[in-house]
């Protein structure tokens, strides 16, 4: 009895499982308190079969049988396994209760049975076989139900009212009722329900069996939350494990929530057996370190087979099992490798709604602080930024939006900005004692500003070494792809140009009409469209048009042509922009470069390609000498890694002209995949 001692949730389990394994397929538990909110009385009710006056005799007053188990499913009753096996469970309400009435009808004949626990006590300090010796008060000795009257205590009437109801039509049923409770604490309603719902989460689901708490129906909406992720999706999966024993079934469903209501105690798998608990939660199968993404979940694994075994797995209070047991060990892998498993998707699904969620944080923390300014390319990678780390903050929003403000900062360099501000405003007032230190703090404080170019210029040379590769394989595909993406490849001073896609479809829509006003012979489709490319400054002050043709290939009039014409067409449409053109190939037809108007130039790839790099190159070197950083600098790595072998070639070949390079590059020698030094030692 110690072990439902002040637990009345356990104590109603038991008795939950009881009418179950009565076959009942209704159970009422009402709950009394006093005026004062102390609770008085419980009982629970049920349909099931019953107990005649021998069955009481020779089963129930008989401590510690326990029940036979069917041997066959054909000999199961409704297809019921009983969840009670040793036979104590009888006991369970002395752990609250003092007096406990027992009721029990069988054709609407009723027997009633008064314990009282301090008698019990007594009895079992005059004899050890107290079990024997002790006899309860017979209230009622096999008489119709009809005349079943309860004199006291007087709250029991109407319990007795509403368990003839109840049985109207079965004829049969059992009455617990529970009273001098030891308990002083008032019981939560709707944590009863929960709990039960958790305990009986497998039997809830069958019609044929419903537990009704303080008249309301115990419904899957007192135990299942919003699912923001449930594998699967609806209904139950199952899976064969190969067990010492052979083949058993295990049959799973598992749930996150969007927000857990739950205490981290309340969270993890749930481990069934015939429709009761036998491996309460918190458990994961000896999964740890995901707790941030465990605590929301909720898995019913039933694995009805561990309850059958000769040896008993299950604990007497049905809260842990025996997995030291050799017969229990390939569930336990499966299921610690499943929780893995469960756990790894629903991150998965976290990324994919929390980069949702963060594109709508970014968009409201830019929206709140009009002094940091974003173009969408920027938005898109502090969103991608964000997401990769916001999953590990769980839910916490506040914490996000620190982050987000923390990252956008940096983002326009605001810390940088504003001590550059500061400094530039001591060196305006000419204090001579303060001018040099703070022209020198100045030019530190530049160093990260300048060395992040620098990665960045790195960056870009190795995009223009791909240009190469792509140059010299003929991939004009390839080719119009990164010019889309980085105009700056063409020219510096398309730096604050993008890529217009309007202005393609404006001018797919009027090819046509703009070849019927050619005097030349129409182009073929394969030789118009796919080679163009739509660029514009901001507010399309400027809007360039790039025929790309490839690097193999010589321009004639027929690409000059569509190219005017784009450039004409463009110029109607957008009187107030200057419309250019640029003719990139591999080489143009002389006659082309003798006529040509001035709002369209020509471009070869080489030349694109050698003017491109080596001013990138040159400023890359710039920056470098300038910042006079460490060689084991994180950010010179970066410049040596990101740049490729590219940067680190022309790192070595610009330090011969320039010392202030050498000294870096000797330094970078020392440092894992830097420059390797010349053959003649520059």
């Amino acid at each position: 009895m110690k072990l439902y001692q002040n637990k009345p949730t356990n104590v109603l389990a038991e008795l939950v499982s009881n009418s179950w394994d009565a076959s009942a397929s209704q159970v009422f538990i009402q709950l009394e308190n006093s005026d004062a909110g102390s609770p008085t009385a419980i009982s629970v009710f049920d349909d099931g079969r019953g107990m005649s006056k021998a069955d009481l005799v020779n089963n129930y007053l008989v401590v510690g049988q326990p029940k036979p188990r069917p041997p066959t499913a054909d000999d199961r009753n409704n297809d019921r396994y009983p969840m009670g096996r040793k036979g104590i469970g009888k006991l369970a309400p002395f752990g609250i209760a003092r007096i406990v009435h027992v009721i029990t009808i069988q054709n609407d004949i009723a027997m009633w049975l008064r314990f009282d626990y301090d008698a019990m006590l007594a009895a079992e300090n005059l004899d050890a076989s107290a079990t024997a010796i002790y006899a309860p008060d017979v209230l009622a000795d096999e008489i119709p139900v009809d005349q079943l009257s309860a004199d006291e205590p007087s709250g029991m009437q109407g319990v007795i009212d509403k368990f003839r109801s109840a049985i109207s039509l079965s004829k049969s049923g059992t009455l617990i009722y529970a009273t001098a409770l030891t308990l002083r604490k008032q019981i939560s309603t709707v944590q009863l329900r929960e709990s039960l719902g958790r305990r009986f989460t497998v039997t809830l689901a069958r019609p044929d069996f419903k537990v009704h708490v303080n008249g309301g129906a115990l419904a899957e909406t007192d135990v299942f939350p919003e699912w923001e992720l449930r594998i699967p999706e609806q209904g139950i999966s199952e899976h064969t494990l190969n067990t010492p024993m052979g083949p058993r079934l295990v049959k799973f469903w598992v749930g996150f929530v969007k927000s857990a209501a739950w205490s981290q105690e309340e969270a993890g798998v749930g481990v069934y057996a015939h429709g009761k608990i036998a491996q309460d939660r918190p458990f994961f199968f000896g999964v740890k370190g995901r707790e941030i993404f465990s605590r929301y979940m909720y898995a019913v694994v039933e694995a009805d087979w561990i309850d059958e075994l000769q040896q008993d797995t299950i604990s007497t209070d049905r809260t842990s099992v025996n997995w030291e047991d050799s017969d229990l060990q390939t569930l336990h892998t499966w299921g610690a490798q499943s929780v893995v498993a469960w756990i790894n998707a629903y991150e998965q699904k976290r990324k994919e709604t929390s980069r949702l969620e963060d594109i709508t944080l970014v968009e409201g923390f830019l929206d709140k602080t009009p002094d940091i300014k974003l173009r969408p390319t920027d938005k898109s990678h502090l969103v991608e930024l964000i997401s990769d780390v916001t999953p590990r903050l769980g839910k916490d929003q506040d914490a996000k939006i620190r982050l987000i403000e923390a990252a956008a900062k940096a983002w326009v360099h605001e810390p940088a900005r504003k001590l550059i501000k500061e400094l530039w405003t001591q060196v305006t007032t000419f204090e001579p004692s303060a001018f040099v230190s703070s022209v020198n703090r100045l030019s530190d404080e530049l160093v990260p500003e300048s060395l992040s170019l620098a990665v960045a210029f790195s960056l870009r040379v190795f995009a223009l070494t791909q240009l190469h590769g792509h140059i010299l394989k003929g991939q004009e595909t390839q080719l119009q792809k990164l010019i889309e993406s980085f105009p700056w490849i063409l020219n510096t001073r398309y730096e604050r140009y993008v890529y217009r896609k309007a202005l393609a479809s404006i001018v797919k829509d009027e090819a046509t009409l703009i070849d019927k006003r050619n005097p030349f012979p129409a182009i073929p489709a394969d030789r118009t469209m796919p080679d163009f490319v739509f660029f514009g400054s901001p507010e399309d002050r400027e809007i360039l048009i790039v025929e790309l043709k490839g690097p193999a290939d010589t321009a004639q009039h027929e690409e000059y042509q569509q190219l005017h014409s784009y450039v004409l067409y463009l110029s109607s449409r957008f009187p107030s922009s200057n419309v250019s053109g640029l003719l990139v190939s591999g080489d143009h037809a002389p006659y082309l470069m003798r006529n040509r108007s001035e709002a369209i130039d020509f471009a070869k790839w080489s030349d694109v390609l050698l003017h491109s790099r080596r001013g990138h190159m040159d400023l890359l070197t710039a920056l470098l000498v300038g910042t006079d950083p460490f060689g084991d600098d994180a950010r010179i790595q970066q410049v040596c890694e990101l740049g490729g072998q590219a940067v680190r070639d022309f790192l070595t070949q610009m330090s011969a002209r320039e010392p202030q390079l050498r000294d870096l590059v000797n330094r970078l020698r020392a440092v894992p995949g830097s420059p390797a030094p010349d053959n003649d030692g520059a």
